[in-house]
């Protein structure tokens, strides 16, 4: 379906991104549209109900354990995505067996760092034939690309399974949140998705670079400087710019002989 055949929705959609509806579900005097919104970086797949005509942003981005999908009926659900189970809850990993040195802060860095810039273009990270099901063959992933880069540098991922809002939450909630002249290369870098306004995650490298998640070529890239992230997140969308130095309490490191 055109977006244009569906004009009471389009002031849900983020103003920056292509729009296009998917699906349309009618369900007991509601219609429920599920919109796949796309940039040559960041993408998402949202849900908007309308009913008696107004519509109502449901979440900017559809992904399993979104507290938002709690008030959608399971039929709908089903109907929009039958091989997805949104009612799975996001987890953060406990680190795996044998994993009890400690780490420093700038070791933690450096394993990001070496990781994320290793990876660029690698086989191991094609989001379009990787990633689950729930990302749209990678179009959806830049979650799911900065947990495996973590994962692959640390052991286990950041957090927060396939959303930026979520990822952001547990950022906010377990690591330490960095400003200014103190943001070093490998750290996190996030701009959750905030109402209509889709976000992005990526991982911060040296002289302003940024790693993250091509979502139209399904690919772990250098894609973003720090002045491109904040002039398009930041000032173009009004959404948060924040760095975040994962807390080495959480990602020890593997007991060496």
């Amino acid at each position: 379906m055109s977006v244009s055949t569906s004009k009471t929705i389009q002031d849900l959609f983020d103003p920056k991104m292509q729009a296009a509806v998917q699906k349309e579900v009618p369900f007991e005097g509601s219609t429920y549209y599920m919109v796949e919104q796309t940039s040559d970086v960041e993408a998402a797949r949202s849900l908007i109900e309308v009913t008696n005509g107004v519509p109502r942003l449901i979440t900017a981005e559809m992904m399993p354990g979104d507290p938002a999908l709690s008030t959608v009926p399971d039929q709908v659900l089903r109907a929009l995505l039958p091989d997805v189970d949104f009612r799975l809850s996001p987890s953060t990993a406990a680190a795996p067996p044998g994993f009890t040195r400690p780490r420093t802060k700038e070791e933690v860095r450096a394993l990001v760092l070496q990781v994320a810039k290793q990876k660029v273009g690698s086989d191991d990270m094609d989001s379009g034939r990787l990633s689950p099901p729930e990302t749209n063959h990678g179009h959806l992933a830049c979650a799911w690309a900065v947990n495996r880069i973590v994962n692959f540098a640390l052991g286990q991922p950041v957090g927060g399974g396939l959303s930026t809002t979520e990822m952001g939450r547990v950022l906010k909630s377990k690591d330490i949140v960095i400003d200014g002249d103190e943001v070093l290369a490998g750290m996190i870098i996030i701009s959750p998705t905030a109402g209509t306004n889709i976000g992005h995650v990526g991982i911060r490298g040296e002289g302003g670079l940024i790693y993250s998640n091509s979502s139209s070529h399904g690919q772990w890239e250098q894609n973003k400087t720090i002045d491109s992230w904040i002039s398009y997140y930041g000032e173009g969308k009004g959404l948060a710019v924040l760095h975040y130095q994962l807390d080495p309490a959480r990602f020890p490191g593997p007991v060496t002989s």
